[in-house]
């Protein structure tokens, strides 16, 4: 744990005593889909220096938030996952998400992979009008993420589980502008940006289901 600490009772101070240290809750968020290598994390988190870094993935794992595995085979690998107290963290991610989607960002400003689809959780948006199903298949550099839409609900998950009705390939500067910035989908796709392979339709319709309410930061 912190050697700082708020030494207050209250459950929201608690908490605040293990991941209010800068970077921690970052570091739980790009865990949040899955297990990550050290390098995989500094990729998510290009701000935090290499020593800053090792010393708050120390202090989560002596509260118990992640934990250290071996990925593989063929090659075994070192990584950091969430426990499941660790992944009790998400709902409060995503909330967080949500809540900063209505402050101004500097320009130019990146974000992380891990980052955007969990955004994507947090301003989802079914039509009331009419049900919707779908599941895509974001590919973002050497990372794929599958997603699946409901009239219910959202679900993300890295990798590659099933067959999907597209995949859409493309940065995440990309894939926000389709989201939240206006640009067409087709618009896209012949710029080069985006990359679709199967239903475009379906495609289309998805980029339509995530909205900002007046005065939210789309960019």
């Amino acid at each position: 744990m912190t050697q700082r600490t708020y030494q207050d009772a209250c459950g929201a101070a608690r908490t605040m005593d293990i991941v209010g240290e800068r970077w921690a809750l970052l570091i739980v968020r790009e865990l949040v889909f899955g297990p990550k290598r050290f390098g995989d994390l500094r990729a998510g988190l290009p701000k935090a220096s290499q020593n800053v870094l090792s010393q708050r993935l120390r202090e989560l794992e002596q509260s118990g938030i992640v934990r250290r595995v071996q990925l593989g085979p063929p090659a075994s690998v070192h990584a950091y996952e969430l426990t499941e107290r660790g992944q009790q963290l998400e709902p409060t991610l995503i909330e967080l998400s949500r809540w900063g989607a209505g402050l101004p960002a500097e320009p130019d400003v990146e974000m992380s992979t891990d980052a955007f689809m969990l955004l994507l959780k947090a301003l989802y948006r079914p039509p009331t009008d009419a049900p919707v199903t779908a599941r895509l298949r974001l590919q973002v550099g050497s990372d794929a993420f599958e997603v699946g839409v409901s009239s219910s609900g959202i679900s993300v998950a890295r990798g590659r589980s099933g067959p999907v009705d597209v995949t859409v390939t493309g940065t995440v500067r990309a894939l926000r502008e389709l989201m939240f910035g206006g640009t067409p989908l087709r618009s896209a796709v012949s710029t080069g940006e985006i990359e679709v392979h199967g239903d475009t339709a379906a495609a289309e319709r998805f980029f339509l289901l995530f909205g900002a309410t007046p005065g939210e930061w789309t960019g």
